[in-house]
C-alpha cells in the first residue's frame, strides 16, 4: 500500500479544498449534480464548522461533492485515494458509483476511468455506528449511542488525491531492516511485474551507500534508528518504467519477560494516548496541528505515544520517524462488548465483527508495516475482557496477526487483575487505570495501595512487562484550589505525580502514557465540561501545571 508520490513517472493531484455538502436520505443516489447544499472544507469534520445545531448533531448520511479537470495521458493509469471519511461510504464518479470504504480511519484507493474534461466527484458518508463496524456503537430508541469517549466527528477527513502510474507499476515494497539479528542486512521484496528492477539506498546527507540488482542489501555499519537518533535512510526502488522512493529505518524491536528491547537496549515510554482532535478542523488532517503536536512532544521530552484508539493519518506516521517517537499502532476496536449483560439485546460483537477487526489489521500492517517509529501494534482499548467470549475472539485474532508481523502486540486493558480472561496473550500487558479519578474518586493515597500491587501481580502471574497505558484526570485550565480538589490543576498534578512514584519502584514496568497529550471533544454529558479535559494542553494546546512537571521528570529520565 503505497502512499502516492509524485517522480518522472507519477503524478498528484490535490481534490482538497471547497467542496458542497449536505445531509441526504438513506435511498440518495448522486446521479445529478447536488442542488441546495452548502459550502464545506476538505479536510475537515462538518460538525466543528456548520452553525445549525441540527446538522452538527446529524446521524446518519451526508454528500459531499466536487467538480474537477486535469490533463489526462492515455498512457497513464489514474487513481482516487481518499485518505478516510468517517465512517461508512459510497463513492461516485460521475453519478456511477465505483466503490464504497469500510472504516473511518482507513484510505480508500480506487481506478479511475472514462475522465471527462470536466469531472464529478460525490461521496456519500454514513456515521451511524453498529456492532459491526469499528469502532462499535449501537442505535437506542432512534439515537446513536457510541461506546468510546470521544467524539463521532463525521467527514472527508484526510487528503483527497488523484495519481497516475505506469501501466506497469510498482504495487509495493515492503523492507525488513534487521535479518537474521544481523543490522547489516536489509531484504526488500517488491510486487511488480517488471523483471529488472535496481535498487539504491540514500543515507540521510543524500550519499548513495549502496547500489544492488537484487533485495539482497548490505549496509556496512548503519547508523541506527532510535529516539534519541532518529536515522532514516531512503531506499529508491526503479524499473524501466516506473520509480518509487521509500524513507526507512534500521532497528530491532524485542520483548523479554521484563523489559521493551530497541536495537538490544532496554526502552522506557514516556509520553501519551493522543487523538486527532483540534478546534474547527475536529479529525480532520491538519498539518499545522501535527507539527504542534510533535514540537510540544519533543519539549515536553517525551519519546512515544498509542494511536488512541484507531491508525493516524500518514503524515502523522512519517512524522513519528522524522521527530524519533515510537509508536504503538492501534486499530479501532473500542469498547468491544461479547455479551448480553448490558441489555443491549442483539447489539454485540459477532463473527461478521471479527472478520471486519481482521480485515483492519491486515490493512494496517500493510500501510504501516515500513514505518520504523512503530514498535508496537495495538489489538484493541478496552475491550470488556472478564466475559467468557472474549478469550476465544482474542486468540483467534492475536493468532491471525502473529501471522502477518514479528512486531509486538497488545491490547489496552480495562479489566482488573484476576478478572481479566486474555492477559497472557498479548507481548505486553498495557493497562489503562484511573486510580484517585473514576475508581476510589479523589483519593490519591489509593494510587500506591492499588496500582502498585496489581502492576506486580501482572508480571509475576503471567512473566511479562507491564505498561500503564492510561492514566489521569479531568482538569479545567486555569481551576486552581489549595488543597487540591478534583478539576483543579492541582489535582491533576498530584494524580499524576503519585502515579509515576508507584511506577517508578516498579523494574518490570515499562513505559507510563499519561491520557492525554491535549484536551478533546467527546459527546455532551454530565461528566464532560466541553469534552475530555484530562490533556496536560489544552485543547488549542497551551499547557497545565501538569506539563510541566512532566517536562522536568522527563528530561535525561532513563529508568533502565
Amino acid at each position: 500500500m503505497l502512499y502516492p508520490k509524485s517522480n518522472k513517472y507519477r503524478e498528484v493531484f490535490s481534490l482538497n479544498g471547497i467542496w458542497k455538502f449536505k445531509p441526504v436520505t438513506d435511498d440518495f443516489v448522486p446521479t445529478n449534480e447536488s442542488a441546495d447544499s452548502q459550502l464545506i472544507p476538505v479536510p475537515a469534520s462538518f460538525n466543528e464548522i456548520v452553525t445549525d445545531k441540527n446538522i452538527k448533531n446529524y446521524e446518519g448520511k451526508v454528500l459531499y461533492e466536487t467538480t474537477f479537470s486535469f490533463p489526462v495521458n492515455q498512457n497513464k493509469l489514474y487513481r482516487l485515494r481518499i485518505g478516510a471519511t468517517s465512517h461508512k461510504c459510497e463513492i461516485y464518479f460521475n453519478g456511477e458509483k465505483i466503490g464504497v470504504g469500510i472504516n473511518g480511519f482507513y484510505p480508500i484507493d480506487l481506478p479511475l476511468e472514462n475522465l471527462l474534461e470536466v469531472n464529478r466527484l460525490s461521496v456519500v458518508i454514513d456515521n451511524r455506528l453498529t456492532f459491526q463496524c469499528l469502532p462499535v456503537g449501537r442505535f437506542v430508541n432512534g439515537k446513536q449511542v457510541i461506546n468510546h469517549d470521544f467524539y463521532n466527528f463525521t467527514g472527508i477527513h484526510r487528503d483527497v488525491l488523484i495519481y497516475s502510474l505506469p501501466k506497469n507499476y510498482i504495487k509495493d515494497i515492503i523492507i525488513n531492516t534487521v535479518v537474521n539479528n544481523d543490522y547489516e542486512k536489509i531484504s526488500v521484496t517488491v510486487d511488480t511485474d517488471c523483471k529488472n528492477i535496481s535498487y539504491t539506498v540514500i543515507n540521510a546527507q543524500k550519499q548513495v551507500v549502496v547500489k544492488s540488482e537484487s533485495g539482497n542489501i548490505t549496509i556496512k555499519n548503519p547508523n541506527l534508528w532510535s529516539p534519541e537518533s532518529p536515522y532514516l535512510y531512503t531506499l529508491i526502488v526503479e524499473t524501466e518504467c516506473d520509480k518509487y522512493e521509500e524513507r526507512f529505518g534500521i532497528r530491532k524491536v524485542e520483548v523479554t519477560s521484563t523489559a521493551f528491547l530497541l536495537n538490544d537496549k532496554p526502552v522506557y515510554f514516556k509520553g501519551f494516548g493522543l487523538h486527532e482532535d483540534f478546534i474547527l478542523s475536529g479529525k480532520g488532517n491538519n498539518s499545522a496541528v501535527n507539527i504542534r503536536n510533535f514540537e510540544l512532544l519533543k519539549w515536553i521530552n517525551a519519546n512515544s505515544f498509542r494511536t488512541s484508539h484507531y491508525p493516524y493519518s500518514e503524515e502523522i506516521m512519517d512524522l513519528a520517524d522524522e521527530y524519533g517517537i515510537l509508536v504503538i499502532d492501534e486499530v479501532p476496536a473500542v469498547c468491544m462488548k461479547w455479551w448480553e449483560g448490558y441489555n443491549f439485546g442483539e447489539n454485540r460483537v459477532d463473527e461478521q465483527t471479527k472478520v471486519l477487526h481482521k480485515e483492519l489489521i491486515k490493512q494496517l500492517i500493510e500501510r504501516d508495516k515500513n514505518h520504523p517509529s512503530v514498535v508496537m501494534y495495538s489489538l484493541m482499548n478496552e475491550p470488556e475482557s472478564a466475559e467468557e467470549e472474549a478469550r476465544e475472539y482474542c486468540l483467534d485474532v492475536f493468532d491471525y496477526t502473529r501471522a502477518l508481523t514479528k512486531l509486538p502486540l497488545t491490547f489496552a486493558n480495562c479489566a482488573y487483575f484476576g478478572q481479566c480472561k486474555c492477559s497472557d496473550i498479548p507481548d505486553v500487558i498495557c493497562i489503562n487505570r484511573y486510580y484517585g479519578w473514576y475508581d476510589y474518586h479523589a483519593d490519591i493515597d489509593c494510587i500506591a495501595k492499588h496500582l502498585q500491587k496489581e502492576i506486580t501481580d501482572f508480571n509475576t502471574t503471567y512473566n511479562k512487562p507491564v505498561f500503564l497505558t492510561e492514566f489521569g484526570a479531568d482538569t479545567v485550565e486555569g481551576v486552581h484550589s489549595l488543597p487540591s480538589e478534583t478539576f483543579s490543576e492541582e489535582f491533576q498534578l498530584e494524580i499524576i505525580e503519585e502515579t509515576c512514584n508507584v511506577l517508578d519502584k516498579l523494574p518490570y514496568c515499562i513505559g507510563e502514557h499519561v491520557w492525554h497529550l491535549a484536551d478533546f471533544k467527546t459527546k455532551q454529558g454530565l461528566t464532560r465540561v466541553r469534552g475530555n479535559r484530562k490533556g496536560v494542553f489544552t485543547r488549542d494546546r497551551q499547557p497545565k501545571m501538569a506539563a510541566h512537571f512532566l517536562r522536568r521528570r522527563w528530561k535525561n529520565f532513563n529508568k533502565f
